[in-house]
C-alpha cells in the first residue's frame, strides 16, 4: 500500500472534547477510501479533518469525500471549523430513512460506472429504493406544494401570500418536514403550524 492510500490513524482527544466521534485527517481521496474500506463496516461515524482551501495544503475535496462515502453506504452531515487551518465534516452510515438528493443519486451512478461502488453502498441504495427515500426529496427540490398544504394555504390568503414570498431555502426546509412525517396526524399538525405561522409572516421551524 502506498503512502497515498495508507489508512489515516484515529486522532486522540480528551474525554471532554465536544465531538463524540473519532477524528481522522486524510489529505487525499485514496487515504479517505482506505479508511472507509477498513472501518466503514464497524464504525458508527467519524469526523473527516481536512486542511482548509486557503492553506494550500493537500486535502480531499468535499465532492470526492462524499462520493467515497456513498460507495460505502455512508453520508455526510454536520460540518464545522476546527481552527484557522482545519475544517471537520461528519460522516456516518446511512440509516434506513436517509433521503437522497438528485445530486447524490447521480454521484452514486457515477461511482457504479467507474467501478468504485461497494456492496454496502449498493445495499444502501436498494433499501432507499424500496422504502421511497430514494426519491422522497424530488418534490421538495422542485418546490412543489403537496395538495393538502396547497389547499390549507389557499384557505388563508395572507398565509398563501407570505408562503410564496418565503425564500426557496426556507420553503424547502418546511416542505421536508411535511414529506418526512411518519404519520398522517403528524403531517396534518405540521401543515397546520406552517399555515398559522405563515399567516403571521413567520416561518415554522422544526
Amino acid at each position: 500500500m502506498t503512502n497515498d492510500a495508507a489508512v489515516p490513524p484515529i486522532s486522540e482527544h480528551p474525554a471532554t472534547w465536544k465531538f463524540d466521534y473519532p477524528v481522522i485527517h486524510a489529505e487525499t481521496r485514496d487515504q479517505w477510501r482506505a479508511w472507509l474500506s477498513a472501518n466503514a463496516a464497524s464504525a458508527r461515524g467519524v469526523w473527516l479533518c481536512s486542511w482548509r482551501t486557503a492553506t494550500g495544503k493537500p486535502r480531499c475535496p468535499y465532492p470526492d469525500a462524499v462520493e467515497e462515502a456513498i460507495c460505502f453506504g455512508w453520508v455526510d452531515s454536520t460540518n464545522t471549523i476546527f481552527d484557522e487551518e482545519r475544517g471537520f465534516q461528519l460522516y456516518t452510515p446511512r440509516r434506513g430513512k436517509s433521503s437522497w438528493t438528485r445530486l447524490n443519486r447521480q454521484r452514486a451512478a457515477d461511482m457504479e460506472e467507474r467501478g468504485l461502488m461497494t456492496e454496502p453502498g449498493r445495499q444502501a441504495i436498494a433499501a432507499a429504493q424500496i422504502n421511497g427515500y430514494w426519491t422522497i426529496l424530488d418534490s421538495v427540490e422542485d418546490l412543489e406544494d403537496p395538495a393538502d398544504l396547497a389547499a390549507a394555504l389557499d384557505r388563508e390568503p395572507l398565509a398563501r401570500s407570505n408562503w410564496d414570498a418565503f425564500p426557496p431555502s426556507a420553503r424547502k426546509q418546511m416542505l421536508w418536514t411535511i414529506v418526512s412525517a411518519a404519520r398522517a396526524e403528524t403531517r396534518a399538525a405540521r401543515i397546520a403550524r406552517i399555515v398559522s405561522e405563515a399567516a403571521l409572516g413567520r416561518r415554522a421551524n422544526g
